[in-house]
């Protein structure tokens, strides 16, 4: 079994800033299913990349300590031979895709890994078959479901051999079936090819009866093991009270009809989207609620009428139009125009529709409640996966779309983050009357904020809780 060790280590993105990890040490017993979690930036991902050898090569300095696999220096290691050993499977796996199809990317990596052509073949269809994703061999990645794409992020995996497998958020962009038939893969890998598990969440459902040892980091960038008892509480289902009633909103629709190729997500749908209020959109990976998005922000072609107020929206200019619908995007860095935190918000205030609300010391409030105050000149490439969610979300709200479609706005959140962000989002929408529409498989902690949730399913669209929709 592989031996990786973290020892006493310190590290830092620049060596006169604050230590991101602390005095840093962890043995990951062989074999063992072992969970991460702490804040939003707290250092998780930091701690991953640099037990996988991708930092310090990649980004920061280790200024005390080491990480070692087998005795040897991880970062020193050969990337095809440390890849035999330590597998990181990073929170979006389009970022780790380089192919077209699971196939193809399966033999890239082991190609990589200069695995023998004969066994190529062999390990592609053990993997595909152990995995279950047979039937999505040679579909385009860029089709798959979140939950699919980490599916096939895991054949990859199991197809390399690695025997330590580290996972960075990988649920934050899946929905709850999925999540919990993921979670059941990776206890199999465990179990049954005796892999060594790590992975970080700030989603604690679905491992009470999986996680052997529970550590967590702190925002001094400390490690400790804590108590397993913290899982005992998680598993509790979400529902949210409906406050929607039709009243005057300028955003609706009639006779709405969505398809992508002969695919039809719903059809013949009315809704009028109310002001001031919180909407959830739910539903399953790959039920539609992105393309749903799109719809709505002008991106993709309908059938039926999107009106605002009472004209046709087809008949404005999309110049005109994104000035009504903002959609923000599911991965944060692809919205971004600017290189640092400063410059994001800058953008958006010239651009801002509520000069007025937004004023310097509101938001200089907003980035002290979401912790990311004092990172005026940090790039925001090199941001936190939580931290560029919030700097991405505080943007837009600047900018004050009348209707803001938010698409997983809070994947990669602790819970004290996602509080932070909502109680702005509500504020908000309180103070303007604007109207926010976002899409997550987040349930916990939401309930004092949403409003209404509308539930895409079975080429259906219910309001829940009222009225159904076909």
């Amino acid at each position: 079994m592989s031996e990786l060790l973290v020892e006493n280590l310190s590290f830092a993105y620049n060596p006169d800033e604050a230590k991101v990890l602390a005095d840093v040490s962890l043995a990951l017993n062989p074999g063992s299913f072992n969970l991460l979690i702490g804040a939003s930036g707290s250092g998780k991902s930091t701690l991953l990349k640099i037990m996988a050898g991708l930092y310090p090569h990649f980004g920061g300095t280790i200024l005390d300590g080491q990480a070692t696999l087998e005795g040897q220096t991880v970062g020193e290691i050969v990337a095809f031979e440390r890849a035999r050993h330590v597998a990181m499977l990073f929170q979006n796996p389009t970022r780790q895709f380089a192919m077209t199809t699971p196939t193809q990317e399966i033999k890239f990596a082991l190609e990589n890994l200069q695995v023998p052509v004969d066994e190529i073949n062999h390990r592609i269809q053990q993997a595909l078959q152990e995995i279950q994703i047979q039937d999505l061999a040679k579909r385009q990645l860029r089709t798959l479901s979140g939950g699919e794409q980490q599916k096939v992020a895991l054949a990859i995996v199991l197809a390399m051999d690695s025997q330590i497998i580290l996972l960075d958020e990988p649920f934050a962009n899946v929905d709850p079936a999925a999540r919990i038939e993921l979670l059941a893969l990776l206890k199999h890998l465990q179990t049954e090819y005796h892999k060594t598990i790590l992975l970080s969440d700030h989603d604690l459902s679905g491992y009470q009866d999986l996680v052997e040892h529970l550590y967590q980091i702190s925002n001094h960038g400390q490690l400790d093991e804590i108590n397993l008892e913290v899982l005992n509480q998680a598993d509790v289902e979400v529902h949210f009270p409906n406050r929607w009633q039709p009243q005057a909103g300028p955003l609706n629709w009639q006779n709405l009809t969505v398809s992508v190729d002969d695919w039809e997500l719903f059809s013949k749908h009315d809704f009028q989207v109310p002001t001031g209020m919180i909407g959830l959109i739910s539903g399953a990976n790959g039920a539609g609620k992105s393309t749903f998005f799109k719809t709505l922000a002008h991106q993709l072609p309908y059938t039926g009428t999107i009106r605002w107020e009472e004209q046709d929206s087809a008949k404005q200019k999309l110049k005109e139009w994104v000035k009504l619908v903002g959609y923000g995007f599911q991965s944060a860095p692809d919205q971004y125009v600017t290189m640092t935190v400063a410059d994001e918000i800058s953008i958006s205030l010239k651009h801002s529709q509520l000069p007025d609300y937004w004023n310097q010391d509101l938001i200089d409030k907003a980035l002290t409640e979401l912790s990311i105050s004092g990172m005026d000149e940090h790039i925001v490439y090199q941001l936190s996966g939580g931290q560029q969610k919030k700097l991405q979300i505080l943007s837009l709200l600047i900018i004050g779309f009348p209707v803001l479609l938010l698409d997983e706005p809070l994947a990669g959140l602790d819970a004290e983050s996602l509080q932070s962000i909502m109680l702005l989002i509500r504020n908000y929408v309180d103070a303007t009357k604007h109207s926010v529409l976002m899409i997550s498989h987040q349930r916990h902690g939401l309930e004092p904020f949403i409003d209404f949730e509308l539930a895409l399913a079975n080429h259906r669209l219910t309001l829940v809780g009222g009225a159904e929709h076909a």
